[in-house]
């Protein structure tokens, strides 16, 4: 019961931030219909957007487990072709009974993140999209580099397509050596825009662990998830749910899914003001 309020205490400082700029906000905001995919689009030059990012884990083979990953972002367009932001990123976390996991209830901050985004064909003038996305993230244990190819098909002015290739590098320090892992990660979504406000969409989602080093020959673990989505906005917010459940895993720890190092379901929300 304690962790329980511990836990609603620190998100209402969260959401108390956000329903702040959401009363704040003056301008149209960069939209984002997928909560996985990333699209091919930046902010204006000029542009400023707080993005609040909620992402819930829960349930593995056994026991009870419970994650939330808590980043607030602060987006800026530096031109009309480059977006750079600084994330601050939080995890919580609750696991009793759950093997390979020690019994912990715990809020631990996860460092801070940069990132850039760089337009290279713009969707809404040109046949496809494309973007490149570079993301860096320190936390005083590990440093991890990410590299993000999207591409973006829009058909007509109610369909929107996107997919990614995501590569992730990570560094864990300890006195003893450097471990390195590697990560890839595809991700896809379709989404159908109802009418200038709502859309809905499905996203799909592939993540694989490649350690030790970063060698695609050492796959550690594979994990693939589908689900839909549910987007809203308005002139200067907008906000974007999106469900996964995991469809399917290798090594297959329970009911052909992969639950030592990832969830039975991922739930997102993330929340866009302009300002």
């Amino acid at each position: 019961m304690k962790s329980s309020v511990c836990f609603l205490r620190r998100w209402s400082v969260a959401l108390a931030t956000a329903a702040v700029l959401l009363t704040t906000a003056a301008m149209r905001c960069d939209e984002r219909l997928f909560g996985y995919v990333q699209e091919a689009e930046v902010l204006p030059k000029g542009g400023r957007e707080f993005e609040q990012w909620l992402t819930h884990r829960r349930d593995r083979a056994d026991g009870v487990f419970a994650a939330w990953d808590i980043r607030e972002e602060l987006e800026y367009g530096a031109t009309d072709r480059m977006t750079v932001a600084g994330y601050l990123n939080f995890t919580s976390t609750h696991s009793e009974g759950v093997t390979g996991l020690a019994d912990e209830d715990r809020f631990e901050f996860e460092g801070i993140s940069t990132e850039l985004k760089y337009l290279v064909l713009n969707p809404n003038t040109k046949a496809l999209g494309v973007l490149l996305y570079g993301e860096a993230t320190y936390n005083g244990d590990e440093f991890e580099l990410e590299e993000k190819l999207v591409l973006q098909r829009n058909l007509g002015e109610k369909w929107v397509t996107a997919f990614n290739v995501t590569l992730e590098e990570e560094w864990a320090f300890t006195p003893a050596a450097t471990d390195e892992e590697l990560t890839l990660e595809l991700t896809a979504g379709v989404a159908y825009k109802i009418n200038s406000h709502w859309s809905v969409g499905i996203e799909g989602r592939n993540h694989r662990e490649f350690t030790p080093g970063l060698d695609f020959r050492n796959q550690e673990h594979s994990a693939w998830f589908v689900g839909p989505n549910v987007h809203y906005g308005r002139d200067n917010w907008w906000a974007t749910l999106t469900v996964l459940p995991q469809v399917h895993g290798s090594p297959e720890t329970r009911n052909g899914l992969q639950l030592d190092h990832h969830e039975k379901i991922e739930v997102r929300l993330l929340v866009g003001v302009n300002f």
